[in-house]
């Protein structure tokens, strides 16, 4: 039901024509989706969005713009889309656009399934060579992994030495302290009552 509801909003315009409208992608590959228009649309800026309606789908990129993992081709007459280490949660309802100032955009859309089974997955959306593109999702995750690992050793050892500076200026405050009390536990010596260089001899009544 839901499919027949977005073709029949797909049909209602012909500028933006989606090469397929169910794709398959797999799990850390790269896939390309191939967005036919008129040519008379090549100068307009064209968009790549997802979510299942159209007037409400999240738009991702604009041309000539592309994210980290979405890129965007425009040659003339196609919006190449291609999007890089897949995961799962990138399954889903996606529209190619075309942006128009006075006239509602057209556009056409295509439904994303990603597996992380490669066995018995069609070429729908045109996967690329995955051996050197999975080993870079890979190891761009690893790099993740280790940038996160290192600034968690980084915040513990920067509380470790807070801890260390706290401590020993807890100590030194402790053994001043200390050290001042016992100053004040001594006895005092006694005080003369005349002067040390004055003696006095007492008087022999004879």
């Amino acid at each position: 039901m839901e499919f027949f509801i977005l073709l029949t909003l797909a049909l209602c315009s012909d500028a933006m024509v989606m090469d397929e409208k169910v794709k398959s992608g797999i799990v850390l590959d790269t896939a390309s989706a191939i967005c036919n228009y008129d040519a008379h649309y090549k100068d307009y800026t064209k968009y790549w969005c997802r979510g299942y309606f159209r007037d409400s789908c999240n738009i991702i990129s604009f041309t000539p713009n592309s994210t980290n993992r979405v890129v965007l081709k425009d040659t003339g007459n196609q919006l190449i889309v291609t999007i890089s280490c897949l995961v799962k949660e990138d399954a889903g309802w996606y529209w190619c656009g075309i942006q128009r100032d006075f006239a509602r955009d057209d556009m056409d859309f295509t439904q994303l399934i990603v597996d992380d089974n490669r066995k018995g997955l069609a070429n729908d959306f045109s996967p690329g060579p995955s051996g050197n593109k999975n080993r870079s999702c890979r190891a761009s995750k690893t790099v993740q992994k280790a940038a996160g690992s290192r600034m968690s050793t980084l915040i513990i050892f920067i509380l470790m030495t807070g801890l260390g500076i706290i401590f020993i200026v807890s100590h030194l405050s402790r053994r001043r302290r200390s050290q001042r009390n016992r100053r004040k536990g001594l006895p005092r010596s006694p005080k003369l009552s005349q002067d040390p260089s004055v003696v006095s001899i007492p008087l022999v009544a004879i």
